[in-house]
């Protein structure tokens, strides 16, 4: 999970400044950068090793072949009124190991790229099993990272002073991520951000996109795990070590969880992961969060999720018909603060039609919220249920 992936990572920064960006470090990022960190990286992308997993050892959807693709991503300073292609569009393909070419911006090369990375696969010293890794792995990490030299990669977007263009927690990214037939049976989708745009392609043994428009938000990181697990179960981390920016999402490839989970958005604002589980008519999503800001400060989150037409229709209700009084969002796992309101989705535009659930005044630090049918009871407003913690297990490890 990211944990991992984090404390590996290199995080080195050279100070540049986005107006001068013609020095000899932009010069040093070439339009393949990119593809060479996703095929050779040993952080867990491509390339396996002993003690890395990697698309390479995925026999079961034919290696590096079968992963999920970038189609196109693209960033927005501007509200989303005009977008700049950060990879060249439909670039990626069987030539270049599915990793698509940096696009350039004003005679520079973008230097964020967007990265598919295994999680909870196998590497070349493990056999298949499901305690142990999974061959395909039942979970995706994409993420954005940038580079001013092309060896060293940050996913740390806290600071626009090395990055080209800049991306903030005011920036909308859109990114296409395609599936192919061998590893196509999508769940669920967590983002870490605001999600303004969704449309869904995919079917399990077919072929097909997803496309998402978001807005990156801040995540708590820590120097010790205790959060990561998913489900999300516990966070026993009572203070975040730092606030970073980092553009993330997680695809669960999960084929135990229920078919009609397929295709479901959601996201969090200050919240280190999330997940979901069950099924309609009891939809039950879990974020995580220690309780303290890195600045010590009591953390309030947000928390959304896409409730789609075919999903209301589980719910015996319909974007044309919704009532909030329908459906009730309780709390459980953590006792504490929530407020949610619904806003509906379009077609036009949002990509889907569907309704849009807005948690606030979240705090933490793992509840569970449960929307299901209410009987016609108005939808609860404020303040938490129970006080009973999730259950226990290793908090370090994605399940």
């Amino acid at each position: 999970m990211r944990t991992a992936r984090r404390l590996g990572f290199l995080v080195t920064a050279i100070a540049l400044g986005l107006l001068a960006s013609t020095g000899s470090a932009l010069a040093a990022l070439t339009d393949a950068s990119g593809q060479n960190e996703q095929a050779t990286s040993s952080r867990g992308l491509d390339h396996a090793t002993s003690s890395h997993w990697g698309w390479d050892y995925t026999p079961s959807i034919g290696n590096v072949a079968g992963r999920p693709y970038i189609k196109s991503l693209r960033v927005s300073n501007d509200a989303g009124n005009t977008f700049v292609d950060l990879v060249v569009p439909d670039s990626a393909d069987g030539t270049n190991g599915w990793a698509p070419q940096a696009a350039t911006i004003g005679g520079h090369v973008s230097d964020v790229y967007a990265f598919i990375s295994p999680t909870n696969g196998c590497n070349t010293s493990q056999t298949p099993e499901t305690a142990n890794c999974y061959d395909p792995p039942n979970r995706v990490s994409v993420y954005l990272a940038h580079s001013s030299d092309g060896t060293s990669w940050s996913e740390n977007f806290t600071s626009t002073a090395s990055q080209y263009p800049a991306i903030t927690s005011s920036s909308m990214i859109d990114i296409t991520i395609g599936f192919k037939a061998a590893y196509s049976s999508l769940r669920w989708t967590w983002v870490s951000g605001v999600p303004a745009y969704w449309t869904d392609t995919v079917s399990t043994g077919a072929t097909g996109d997803v496309e998402l428009k978001f807005t990156p938000k801040t995540v708590p990181v820590m120097n010790s795990g205790g959060c990561s697990q998913i489900p999300v179960s516990t966070c026993d981390v009572p203070q975040a070590d730092h606030e970073y920016l980092e553009p993330s999402l997680i695809l669960s490839m999960d084929t135990t969880l229920s078919p009609s989970l397929a295709g479901a958005l959601f996201g969090s604002e200050s919240a280190f992961i999330g997940s979901l589980d069950g099924a309609p008519p009891n939809l039950t999503y879990g974020i995580a969060a220690p309780h303290k800001n890195a600045d010590g400060t009591d953390r309030a989150g947000r928390f959304f999720a896409l409730l789609p037409d075919s999903v209301l229709s589980l719910f015996s209700t319909s974007v044309a018909s919704f009532d909030p009084a329908i459906l009730s969002v309780t709390r459980s796992g953590d006792a504490g603060t929530f407020l949610p309101g619904w806003t509906p989705w379009t077609t036009g535009a949002n990509g889907t039609s569907g309704e849009f659930l807005t948690i606030s005044d979240i705090s933490f630090s793992a509840p569970k919220f449960t929307v299901a049918r209410s009987g016609g009871s108005q939808s609860g407003g404020g303040g938490g249920s129970s006080s009973t913690s999730g259950s226990g297990g290793n908090a370090n490890k994605v399940k």
